[in-house]
């Protein structure tokens, strides 16, 4: 009853599925408003679709996986087409399969892309999920990851859930309201007569149940307008108070019956049977009067209240020594083999200290843990916490709550734990776990000074391992803020306490004694020793397959001799990465890698892939710090490719995240992507402007804090703007700061010294020694780069046929990098040394979008669509619909061609 826009979007839905084009919308609502039946028409509005349901239930909450066992099972004999390693991730998390195999949760969200999509091979596939409120957090993430990348898919979900603090990521959201007034009374037709329905609808508004519920529960005389209305009629949509006088009508031994199913964790009338029988009461009279009300509903032997709303009047309305003993007569009588049940009931029905209940509940979040399910170990480790008697006991059960909260990605209630333990008796290890995990999410998704603080008093407590691995995330923070005194005080510290006949320790020491080095002033001591934590970090099977040890890894080699040399071993660790799921690794990871693909490697097709990929997943993560890079260097490559409007807003929100993070002061890699994007505008004015700034700030220092790293842009806007003499200055000033330059550097010196160089002559032979040095480490941007100025000089000199040369080369290059503002810029020169001809290589009308450039370097390189989705985490058809896009935007038909557009390390 009137619904008919709901009904339209929800056809849409379904429609867009049969299509081939996936999609996720949320029907949010207030309790009663319609969803369910919204839910219930959708499903039969679905012909020849496959449509699985799940819908959480208030006390499952805590039950790892609850929802997605669920909805999977009927599933589950297409797991062999899931990739093998999310295969047996959920095999294990789900109890299909041994729970001791390598992944994090992530790889189980990515196994539940996997089958849902193997699943719609076969017919298009509807998911329903009702109250998603109450779906345990586990298969909730897991199922929205999955939904969120679906693009080319045959699956439509469909979620409804109440009003929430937070939007559902990456989702349509449709509000349901009340009824109008006329759909309202409609609703009413045929139950009560019309006046009653004007005054029913009056008084409770359009909340359908609402409606429905004080309807049936007035008398034949009041139903037809003989009699009136109650006084105590709820005034308005109170559906607890329609729903109140079913529970008062109820017989004293189904109330009881009630109780136990409100405390039950599984809805099972077995199991709310066999603990009546222990009361006395007898069951099936029990079970029966509450199903004739209209209480509760049965289907074989699940057992469910008929709404939500009953079961928490009915829990509401009992006694704490009601409801504890009704956890003691559902642990009493739990079946043979169900621990999770027993166990959990007899910790909510202790009201005391029991030492060994809680050894039981730890144990229980052990099993949990190996299962994925963070929340439920979190859960079941604060409750152990609370039954032991020792302090320092529950101290170091609260503060591996806390560590579980975090790694499940519930940030807010990790800081609630530690909390806890911070303010009570714990001991010095418990406390610096503590301060380690709130450092760490504060570093992801907080505050990085607020990280430094905390981590900075958790390495005053810690000791061992857990020490080293303090210092080294502190270091890292303040690698972050630009803090060289802090780094080189850390790095004292870490070498003071590092065991050296442990290699973690050994490589983190290194590491950290090196990233210090280099930021006070002795690249060459550095890189010294950076390198020889990177080869400590691979002499071993146990440090090489540690994913913590990656960002590390891709950091140092920022100031390494031999780039290309570890880039295997990088490669090799990012995949290992990709196989377990572990997505916060990513998101650090291909931030840096998207930079070092830019700066050290020069492959822009590469960085802009990486860059996309860790701005999503840091949405899906909640990350800040990492993603603010992330995003500006997606904006340097819109902007290189004449895409301002995208490049503007990525910058725009890389602002803000640095601004959350807290490190605006430190932020010399924004200003050097925001003057980067003022010069492809033609801006000149702005780029000086910005890195003007970024001199008085802190000196003018790079984005790895080089020393003048801002000179090679700002001397190139000044002479632009032909400020010659302040250009001049800048270009000795820098070329005196780059003691033992590597040849980047050195090839960006001598450019500089071009740039401002009075003579052409001179000029001319500063502008060879810088493509000297680039071809020693080939920079694909850098070098057409020096071309194009180089070029641009020529013809200003009158060397048209020489300009040319160089014009040319530097147009062929950035075309084939996509960098359309820059070849078209070339073009442009070009064409005013008198050449007509058209260019060889045509600009691309349509550039191709990051994740588009992500997958066809992936193809291009020859793995197939299946192993690309599995790298990603995508489906086969999200691959297919990107490659299809890429083949239509650049007229290819055949994989042979596109490994000629992506060429190894383009």
């Amino acid at each position: 009853m009137g619904r008919t826009a709901e009904l339209g979007r929800i056809d849409r839905l379904l429609d867009d599925a049969r299509a081939g084009r996936s999609g996720l919308l949320v029907l949010e609502g207030e309790a009663g408003v319609g969803k369910t039946a919204l839910l219930r028409a959708a499903a039969g509005r679905a012909g020849g679709c496959i449509v699985l349901r799940t819908r959480g239930i208030e006390s499952e909450a805590t039950l790892p996986q609850a929802a997605l066992l669920e909805l999977l099972t009927p599933l589950r004999g297409l797991l062999a087409g899931v990739p093998p390693g999310q295969a047996a991730a959920l095999a294990a998390a789900l109890g299909w399969g041994p729970a001791d195999v390598p992944g994090e949760r992530h790889l189980v969200a990515a196994g539940t892309l996997s089958l849902l999509a193997a699943a719609a091979t076969s017919a298009p596939l509807l998911v329903l999920v009702d109250d998603l409120q109450w779906v345990d957090p586990e298969s909730a993430g897991a199922l929205l990851f999955a939904a969120r990348r679906m693009h080319g898919d045959r699956v439509a979900v469909l979620v409804a859930r109440r009003p929430g603090p937070e939007p559902v990521a990456g989702a349509d959201l449709l509000r349901v309201p009340a009824l109008p007034p006329d759909a309202a009374r409609t609703l009413l037709a045929g139950i009560v007569a019309p006046p009653v329905a004007h005054r029913l609808t009056d008084r409770l508004g359009g909340v359908p149940l609402a409606l429905l519920e004080v309807a049936a529960a007035l008398s034949p005389a009041q139903r037809d307008g003989t009699a009136p209305l109650p006084a105590e009629l709820p005034p308005g949509p109170a559906l607890a108070g329609a729903l109140e006088p079913d529970l008062a009508a109820l017989p004293a031994g189904a109330g009881e019956a009630l109780l136990l199913l409100a405390a039950a964790l599984d809805g099972s009338a077995t199991a709310v049977a066999a603990a009546l029988a222990r009361t006395g009461t007898d069951p099936a009279a029990a079970l029966d009067a509450a199903e004739q009300r209209g209480v509760v509903v049965r289907d074989g032997d699940a057992l469910a209240f008929r709404h939500p709303v009953l079961r928490t009047l009915v829990w509401g309305r009992a006694t704490p020594a009601d409801r504890r003993r009704a956890h003691r007569l559902l642990a009493d009588t739990a079946r043979t083999g169900d621990d999770v049940a027993r166990v959990w009931h007899r910790a909510l029905a202790a009201t005391g200290p029991d030492e060994a209940l809680a050894g039981e509940l730890s144990a229980l979040a052990g099993r949990a843990r190996d299962r994925r399910g963070y929340a439920a170990s979190s859960a079941a480790l604060e409750r152990a916490a609370a039954l032991s008697g020792d302090a320092s006991r529950a101290a170091d059960l609260l503060a591996a709550a806390v560590r579980d909260a975090a790694v499940g990605g519930d940030t807010a209630r990790a800081r609630a734990l530690a909390g806890a333990v911070l303010r009570g008796e714990a001991t010095d290890a418990a406390r610096a776990g503590v301060l380690q995990v709130l450092g760490r999410v504060e570093q992801d998704s907080g505050s990085v000074p607020a990280a430094r603080d905390l981590l900075r008093s958790a390495a005053g407590l810690a000791a061992g391992r857990t020490a080293a691995w303090v210092l080294t995330d502190l270091a890292v923070v303040e690698h972050r803020l630009g803090d060289v005194a802090g780094m080189q005080d850390t790095a004292r510290r870490i070498t003071a306490v590092a065991d050296d006949g442990d290699a973690l320790q050994r490589a983190l020491a290194a590491w950290v004694t090196g990233l210090a080095a280099v930021h006070a002033g002795d690249p060459d001591r550095g890189r010294v020793q950076l390198q020889r934590a990177l080869d400590t970090m691979e002499a071993g099977a146990e440090l090489r397959a540690e994913p913590r040890l990656l960002p590390l890894a891709v950091l140092g080699l920022g100031w390494t001799a031999d780039v290309l040399g570890a880039v295997p071993a990088v490669e090799r660790r990012l995949r290992e990465a990709r196989a377990v799921g572990a997505l916060g690794v990513l998101v650090a990871v291909l931030a840096m890698t998207a930079h070092g693909r830019a700066q050290l490697l020069g492959d822009h097709a590469g960085a802009f892939a990486d860059a996309d990929e860790a701005v999503e997943l840091a949405g899906q993560l909640g990350y800040v710090a990492d993603a603010a890079p992330a995003l500006e260097l997606l904006a340097w490559e819109h902007a290189a490719r004449g895409r301002h409007a995208e490049a503007a807003a990525h910058l725009d929100r890389a602002r803000e995240l640095v601004r959350r993070a807290g490190t605006v002061a430190v932020a010399a890699h924004l200003a050097l992507t925001e003057a980067f994007c003022a010069l492809c505008r033609g801006d000149l004015a702005g780029t000086a402007r910005l890195l003007e700034a970024r001199l008085a700030a802190d000196g003018g220092v790079g984005a790895l804090g080089e020393p003048l790293g801002v000179a090679p842009l700002l001397v190139e806007a000044w002479t632009g703007l032909g400020r010659v003499a302040e250009a001049t200055r800048l270009a000795a000033e820098y070329e005196r700061a780059s003691a033992s330059p590597l040849p980047a550097t050195a090839a960006l010196v001598a450019r500089c010294r071009a740039l401002t160089c009075p003579d052409d002559d001179g000029a001319a032979e500063l502008f060879e020694r810088s493509l000297a040095a680039h071809a020693l480490a080939p920079d694909a941007f850098e070098t057409p780069h020096t071309r194009l100025l180089h070029g641009e000089r020529l013809r200003r000199a009158g060397q048209r046929t020489r300009a040319r040369e160089e014009l040319t080369a530097a147009a062929d290059a950035f075309a084939a990098m996509d960098l359309a503002a820059w070849a078209q810029r070339a073009e442009d020169e070009l064409r005013a040394t008198g050449r007509t001809a058209r260019p060889r290589r045509p600009l691309p009308e349509e550039p191709l979008t990051a994740q588009e450039t992500r997958i066809a370097v992936l193809a291009a390189q020859g793995h197939p669509n299946a192993g690309i989705a599995a790298q990603l985490f995508l489906s086969p058809k999200t691959v297919e619909h990107h490659l299809s896009s890429v083949y239509r935007k650049r007229g290819l038909r055949s994989r042979v061609e596109l490994a000629r557009l992506f060429p190894p390390g383009s």
